[in-house]
């Protein structure tokens, strides 16, 4: 059995929450630090020495340190046995999981709801316009309703008829839409379909690591929508 894996962790990190829903669903042995950011932590020495660019995840494992969730994941498969789906080792599937992790820095991780909706107000005590929100749920569905047409097409998930770790990355970064207290999902019933498919091949563990982002809209009194 690998060595405990040790996360520094914030349930509202899509890619730490990657990294998270990764080693449940893998049973891979690991325990969780939660980083504090409204306290401070990410700028703490002790966690500066972890990883200087103040951001989670990180993952320590032994005397090694290891940041960008991408790495992380593929780092943390490499040191475990784990049900071949996740990153299959059919070549061209495991190509597509991989062409979805190189795709989604410039497109997905690019809609920015938690920065642009709650800490960009809440940092320059100055509200989001609501044409700047529009303009933010406009390319929300811009970029997803190619995600859609691509990676989706024919295929139940992103490497084909199994989830992946591919669609765990998705997902995460799909449902962070909630914290825009909009209903940008029901235009998109086939991407819909295809969260509740993943969502049930990853449950328990889902429910477990998506907790985190719940609480943290409920606590803002930001409405949900299904």
């Amino acid at each position: 059995m690998a060595a405990e894996f040790e996360l520094y962790h914030h349930p509202v990190s899509q890619p730490s929450r990657s990294v998270l829903l990764t080693l449940k669903v893998t049973n891979a042995p690991h325990k969780v630090n939660i980083v504090n950011f409204e306290k401070g932590d990410h700028m703490k020495p002790e966690f500066l020495k972890l990883n200087p660019f103040h951001k989670v995840p990180v993952l320590v494992h032994g005397d090694f340190v290891l940041t960008e969730s991408p790495a992380i994941v593929k780092y943390v498969l490499s040191n475990i046995e784990f049900d071949d789906h996740w990153y299959p080792s059919d070549l061209k599937k495991r190509a597509r999981v991989d062409e979805y992790i190189s795709y989604q820095h410039t497109t997905v991780r690019e809609i920015h709801f938690l920065i642009n909706f709650i800490y960009k107000p809440m940092l320059t005590r100055q509200p989001i316009s609501e044409e700047r929100k529009q303009e933010i749920v406009n390319n929300f569905h811009d970029v997803w309703q190619g995600f859609e047409g691509y990676f989706l097409k024919d295929r139940q998930f992103i490497a084909g008829e199994e989830v992946s770790i591919a669609d765990i990355f998705a997902v995460s970064e799909i449902l962070q839409s909630k914290i825009s207290g909009r209903d940008v999902l029901s235009a998109h019933p086939n991407l819909v379909a295809w969260i509740e498919r993943t969502k049930a091949a990853t449950q328990p563990q889902f429910d477990e690591v998506f907790k985190g982002l719940h609480e943290f809209v409920k606590a803002r009194n930001i409405p949900t929508y299904p």
